[in-house]
């Protein structure tokens, strides 16, 4: 049975917990409220047709006005349970328009990696699996009990190996290094591994916090506060998603290091952009 759509709002106190909540001034949280378009998604969630689930991901970007092209998708056996992997430009965007295509694709069956700011997004949590939490009351460790559920599940993965967003380096846009993780899942659950690629970039204005946030030696990147601005601040921009040919998971062979073989794919997918048209952006 499903809820009603207000209990899919989202809620800034709800987001920061109790305890930090009733520490922060109130001008702190209008602010905060302000950056993450508080009012602006929960307008989505009051006029949109399909107001949780995975055809939510449809109205989600509907609502920003983004769209997609596909480039590749006779590649994909749509019998077989794959990972896929994906370069990480923007941290959010790309989880949204990835999401509306294993949709079409797949109808509900997928779990997408993601960051701690998503997870927020009620509609459609269930399709989010946290891979970072800043916490020390053990959710880390529930935390790697989900990822090793949906490894173990029976459903598309995407994963971004990076694990962080792209960042401007030297003036380019550069990937973070990619982790192991999924070529290790790979082996071990014998699942293919697809390359994709994503378009896009974030504005100068992330990534000059994130710049600070480095200089400054901060733990936490001050410039994830301006993620959802981001999303809103691509209306009306198409993005490419290109997919490569599946990688048989006995690739991964000795000959390589688990890291070794991530670096691998991290450079097959940079290829899949160099003839889609837009700008580089690993």
């Amino acid at each position: 049975m499903s809820k009603d759509r207000t209990d899919y709002l989202l809620d800034i106190d709800k987001v920061l917990g109790p305890e930090l909540s009733k520490k922060l001034p109130g001008f702190v949280k209008r602010y905060l409220k302000k950056r993450i378009h508080q009012d602006d998604i929960n307008d989505c969630i009051m006029r949109a047709d399909s107001y949780y689930g995975a055809g939510f991901f449809d109205e989600a970007l509907k609502y920003v006005d983004i769209t997609y092209k596909t480039r590749g998708t006779e590649n994909l056996d749509l019998s077989k349970k794959y990972i896929f992997v994906c370069n990480h430009p923007l941290g959010g965007p790309e989880a949204l328009i990835i999401g509306s295509l294993f949709y079409h694709l797949y109808g509900g069956g997928f779990k997408v990696t993601s960051n701690q700011l998503l997870m927020n997004m009620k509609p459609l949590a269930e399709f989010f699996t946290p891979v970072k939490v800043q916490s020390k009351n053990g959710q880390g460790r529930d935390i790697g009990a989900r990822i090793a559920a949906m490894f173990e599940s029976n459903e598309q993965i995407l994963v971004f190996p990076a694990g962080l967003c792209a960042r401007k380096i030297k003036g380019k846009v550069t990937e973070m290094p990619w982790k192991k993780m999924f070529v290790t899942q790979a082996k071990k659950y014998g699942k293919d591994v697809v390359p994709v690629h994503i378009s896009g970039s974030n504005s100068a204005k992330y990534h000059f916090f994130s710049w600070v946030s480095r200089v400054l030696g901060l733990r936490v990147n001050i410039a994830m506060i301006f993620l959802v601005d981001e999303l809103f601040n691509k209306k009306g921009e198409e993005f490419t998603i290109t997919i490569g040919k599946p990688i048989p998971y006995t690739q991964f062979d000795s000959s390589k290091t688990d890291l070794q073989w991530a670096a691998a794919v991290k450079d097959q997918v940079e290829e899949l952009s160099k003839d889609n048209g837009c700008p580089p952006n690993m």
